[in-house]
C-alpha cells in the first residue's frame, strides 16, 4: 500500500514537470506553481519509500532463509543445463552438469550477508556453494590453480607423497570482478567460532589477553616497543588456559586418543606446508577467521586470498612483518617437540620440492 502511495506521487511528479504552456507571466506563475507542487510529490514519495526501507532494513537481519522461486524465477526455473557444476570439471574434458537449483537459499549472518546455495548435478550428487557479493575473487581462483600445481608436485615427491602432504582445496567461480561462488567445505569452522565456543563453554573471555594486557599497562599505546613487548609477553603467562585452546580443541573434538593422535599429526603437517607455501606466494592477513579447521580430519583450510604477493608487509598502517603465522595457540597444539618435530621436517621437504 505504501508502495503504491508512493508510485502515485512520482506519476505525479512526471506530470506535473512534463507540461509546458505558453511563454507568458500568467503561464510563469502557473509553472512557478507547478514545480512546487512537484518539488511537494517527489519529497512525499521519498518520505514513503525511506519509511519502508527503514522497516525492511529493520528486518532484513532476521531474515536468514529465501525462496530461490522469489529472489531468481530464471535459476528456479532452470532444469538440465549444459553448464558444468563449478569445479567438476577434468582435464580429459568429463564434468558434471548442473540438473537443477535447489529452491531455499541460506542467508550467513555474517558482515557480507552472502548466501548458500545448493545445486544438484546430473550424478544426483548435491554441491553446496556460497554465492558472495562485495568481493573480487579473481585473484582467489589463481591462488586455488597454484595450490593444484603445489599438490602435484608434492604428489609427485616420494619423501612427501608418503606423509600424504597437500592443501586442501575447495572450487572458486568468479562470476564477475564483484562477486562469485565459492565451494561450500563441509565439516569445517573457523578458528575464531571454535576458539569463541571453547571460551564460552570455560567462561573466560575471548579478549582474556587484551584485558591482561590493558590491567598491566593501560597507557599500552603510549609505551615504546620494546615496552610493549614485555608487556604482551607478561600478559601471555598470566592468561588463563596458557593459550591451550587449539589443542583442547582437537583433544575433546575426538572419539579417541588414536584419533587425536593422528587428527593432531594431521593438523602440524597441513600447517607446515601451509606456511611454507603462503611465505612464498607472499601472504598475509592470516587472522583466525580466515583460518578454518577441518573437525573430521584435523586439516588446517585458509580463505581469502586477498593480500598476496607481501601486500600486508608493505603497507604503511600495522605492516605484517612475519613471513606466516604461527602463534603459541598453533604451536602448543602441535605435538611434545613443538615446532621442532613434525612441524620443521614437513617444512624442510615442502620448501626442497618447491625449490
Amino acid at each position: 500500500q505504501d508502495l503504491a502511495q508512493g508510485h502515485f506521487f512520482i506519476k505525479e511528479y512526471m506530470r506535473l514537470t512534463g507540461m509546458t504552456g505558453p511563454n507568458t507571466p500568467q503561464a510563469q506563475s502557473q509553472v512557478t506553481r507547478q514545480n512546487e507542487e512537484a518539488e511537494t510529490a517527489i519529497n512525499k514519495a521519498w518520505d514513503i519509500y525511506y519509511t519502508v526501507f527503514r522497516r525492511i532494513n529493520k528486518q532484513l537481519p532476521s531474515l536468514t532463509k529465501l525462496e530461490l522461486s522469489q529472489c531468481s524465477p530464471a535459476l528456479s526455473a532452470a532444469k538440465n543445463l549444459e553448464l558444468g557444476v563449478p569445479g567438476s570439471y577434468r582435464v580429459d574434458g568429463s564434468y558434471v552438469k548442473i540438473h537443477k537449483f535447489v529452491p531455499k537459499v541460506q542467508v550467513i549472518t555474517s558482515k557480507q550477508r552472502p548466501r548458500k546455495i545448493t545445486l544438484r548435478g546430473s550424478d544426483g550428487k548435491d554441491y553446496v556453494y556460497l554465492l558472495k557479493g562485495h568481493e573480487d575473487l579473481r585473484q582467489d581462483e589463481r591462488v586455488m590453480q597454484l595450490f593444484g600445481l603445489v599438490n602435484a608436485l608434492l604428489a609427485r615427491d616420494p619423501q612427501t607423497k608418503k606423509h600424504d602432504l597437500s592443501i586442501q582445496r575447495y572450487a572458486i567461480a568468479p562470476l564477475s570482478h564483484n562477486c562469485g561462488l565459492v565451494g561450500w567445505v563441509p565439516h569445517t569452522d573457523t578458528f575464531h567460532s571454535l576458539i569463541r565456543d571453547y571460551r564460552q563453554s570455560k567462561n573466560i573471555p575471548l579478549n582474556m589477553e587484551n584485558r591482561e594486557m590493558i590491567k598491566i599497562a593501560p597507557d599500552y599505546e603510549l609505551l615504546t616497543v620494546l615496552q610493549k613487548v614485555e608487556v604482551f609477553s607478561s600478559a601471555l603467562k598470566n592468561t588463563v588456559g596458557q593459550g591451550n585452546d587449539i589443542y583442547e580443541i582437537l583433544w575433546l573434538k575426538s572419539t579417541n586418543s588414536e584419533e587425536w593422535l593422528e587428527r593432531r599429526t594431521t593438523f602440524t603437517r597441513s600447517l607446515a606446508v601451509m606456511s611454507m607455501v603462503g611465505y612464498i606466494l607472499g601472504l598475509g592477513d592470516r587472522h583466525p577467521s580466515n583460518l578454518m579447521l577441518d573437525k573430521v580430519s584435523g586439516r588446517g583450510l585458509h580463505i581469502d586470498f586477498g593480500d598476496c604477493f607481501e601486500v600486508a608487509k608493505n603497507r604503511e598502517k600495522f605492516p605484517e612483518k612475519v613471513p606466516f603465522r604461527l602463534t603459541r595457540m598453533l604451536i602448543k597444539a602441535m605435538e611434545v617437540a613443538g615446532i621442532e618435530g613434525s612441524y620443521r621436517s614437513t617444512c624442510e621437504r615442502t620448501m626442497t620440492v618447491l625449490r
